[in-house]
C-alpha cells in the first residue's frame, strides 16, 4: 500500500456540468432552450491498482481522503449541457494531476512514485422519459474518452532507479440516467449514474453522483454532495483498476 497519501482536487471554473457530476435547471419541467454553466471543486480520493513497468507488479494506489490537503497537485474540469425541449445535449471535460507514492511486494523495492495525468471527455444525450412539476427523469447514453500518462520511478537499494512511461487512451460506450426532485421552493436533489465499458474500451467503468441543490435565486443554484467514478481498463500487462471518489460543491449558472 501507499507510504504517503496525494490529492486529486479538480477545480471547474468556467464550466457547465451536464451528466457527469450536476444535474442542471431550476424547474422541473421547462420546455424553453437553455444553456447550464456551472463552477465545482471535486476534492477526491484514489484507490486502485496500476501497472508499473517492465516485469514488475502491479502497483496499490490509496490516496487517503483524510490527507487531501497536504499535497495538493490539482487539476481541471469543464462542461457544457445545452437543453431543448425533452433533449439534453452535454460535454464533459476533466483533466487531472496526482502525484502518489507507494511500494510494492517483496523487500528489494524500496519506493515507488507514480506521476499521473488523466484525461476523460465524455459526451452524451439524454432524453426526458417522465416529468412532473417537482421530478423529472431523463436516460440516454454517450461516449466517455479516457487518456492516461503514467511516469513510474521504482527505486531499490541494490538495483539502479528504474523509470518508465506509459500512456494509453480509449473509448468506452455508456448508459446513463438522471433522476431530479424537488424537494421545496427552495431545495432539490439530483442523481446521475452512468455504466459502461462492456468490453469495447474498459472492461467496466461506471460512476455515480448525489447532489443537494439550494436555489439562490431564478439562475442560480449552490449544489454539494458526493461522486464516484470507476474504471477497469486491461491492455495486455498493462493495467488501470482505479475508483476516484471525493466530495464536491458547486455554482451553476442558467441564461
Amino acid at each position: 500500500m501507499l507510504s504517503r497519501a496525494r490529492v486529486l482536487i479538480a477545480a471547474g471554473l468556467a464550466a457547465t456540468i451536464g451528466s457527469a457530476a450536476f444535474g442542471q435547471g431550476l424547474a422541473m419541467n421547462d420546455d424553453e432552450r437553455q444553456w447550464f454553466l456551472s463552477g465545482y471543486i471535486f476534492a477526491s480520493g484514489i484507490t486502485g491498482d496500476v501497472s508499473t513497468v517492465g516485469p514488475l507488479p502491479d502497483a496499490s494506489i490509496d490516496l487517503k481522503f483524510s490527507d487531501l490537503i497536504q499535497d495538493l497537485e490539482g487539476g481541471v474540469m469543464a462542461m457544457v449541457e445545452y437543453r431543448s425541449g425533452p433533449w439534453s445535449l452535454i460535454g464533459d471535460l476533466m483533466h487531472s494531476y496526482t502525484r502518489p507514492s507507494g511500494n510494492l511486494p517483496g523487500s528489494l523495492i524500496d519506493d515507488v512514485e507514480l506521476k499521473q495525468r488523466q484525461t476523460t471527455l465524455q459526451g452524451n444525450v439524454l432524453y426526458r422519459a417522465y416529468a412532473t412539476p417537482d421530478m423529472r427523469v431523463d436516460v440516454g447514453g454517450g461516449l466517455r474518452y479516457w487518456n492516461l500518462n503514467n511516469q513510474i520511478t521504482v527505486t531499490s537499494p541494490v538495483a539502479p532507479t528504474v523509470t518508465g512511461t506509459q500512456e494509453k487512451d480509449w473509448i468506452d460506450p455508456v448508459v446513463a440516467v438522471r433522476f431530479q426532485t424537488r424537494i421545496n421552493d427552495k431545495w432539490r436533489a439530483t442523481f446521475f449514474a452512468d455504466y459502461g465499458g462492456f468490453g469495447a474500451g474498459s472492461d467496466e467503468t461506471w460512476q455515480i453522483v448525489g447532489t443537494f441543490d439550494y436555489s439562490l435565486n431564478e439562475k442560480l443554484l449552490l449544489r454539494a454532495g458526493y461522486r464516484v467514478l470507476s474504471t477497469d481498463y486491461r491492455d495486455g500487462n498493462f493495467r488501470y483498476d482505479v475508483r476516484m471518489h471525493g466530495p464536491l460543491i458547486g455554482l451553476t449558472y442558467r441564461f
